[in-house]
Parts: structure tokens; C-alpha cells; sequence
């Protein structure tokens, strides 16, 4: 099911305008994000929202399985948001990093080492 709470966390989580997503669905300016939110927009309008924020589609809905941004509450108050599970996949990434720096480093002393060897 649609929750549009999840634009408000999006919007809150990543510091942007609800002025700069109304210009991105070229909509006024001046007017609410509250339509988007408790209303039920097209498809098209949730693709361009999900564009906005470079997420998929899906994010935007609470489904009963995680897809990472799973807003717990009513349809009127957002309780909470689970990122708990972004949060852990970035820090596995910063590993798998910091594991390819290693192997990269070893692999540019094993480089120098092999020239030495051919060039005494």
C-alpha cells in the first residue's frame, strides 16, 4: 500500500525542499506536499517522485517486506523508519572497500617486487 509518509522522511533525511520536488513534478511551488502525501498519485507521478529521490518505485510503499525505507505508523504520523538495515549494509560496503584497498595495495607490491626481480 502507497505511504506517502515516506516522502516527509525522504524530503527530512536527506535535506531537501519540498519546493525542489513541487518543481520536479512541475507542480506550484507555492502549494503542499500534503496532497502527495495523503492523497494516491499516479503511477507516473510516483515514478518521477521515486526519480526525484533515486530510489525505486517500490520504497514508496509499505509492504510487508523491507526494501529499506519502511515506515512504521498510521497513515498520519510516521512512529518510525526503519534505516537500521541501510546503515548496516553501508558499513559493508566501507568494508568490502577497505578489504579491495588492501588487495590493491598488495597487488602494487607485488608489481614493484616482479620488477625488481626483472631489472636487477
Amino acid at each position: 500500500m502507497y505511504n506517502g509518509q515516506i516522502i516527509s522522511v525522504l524530503l527530512k533525511e536527506r535535506g531537501m525542499k519540498a519546493k525542489d520536488l513541487l518543481e520536479h513534478l512541475h507542480l506550484q511551488t507555492n502549494g503542499s506536499i500534503s496532497s502527495l502525501v495523503r492523497g494516491n498519485p499516479t503511477a507516473e507521478r510516483l515514478e518521477k517522485i521515486a526519480d526525484f529521490f533515486d530510489v525505486p518505485i517500490d520504497a514508496l510503499f509499505q509492504r510487508s517486506k523491507s526494501y529499506g525505507y519502511n515506515v512504521v505508523g498510521n497513515s498520519n504520523s510516521v512512529a518510525n523508519i526503519t534505516i537500521g538495515e541501510l546503515r548496516g549494509k553501508a558499513k559493508s560496503l566501507e568494508q568490502i572497500i577497505e578489504e579491495k584497498d588492501k588487495r590493491i595495495a598488495l597487488l602494487e607490491d607485488m608489481v614493484e617486487l616482479l620488477k625488481r626481480q626483472q631489472n636487477p
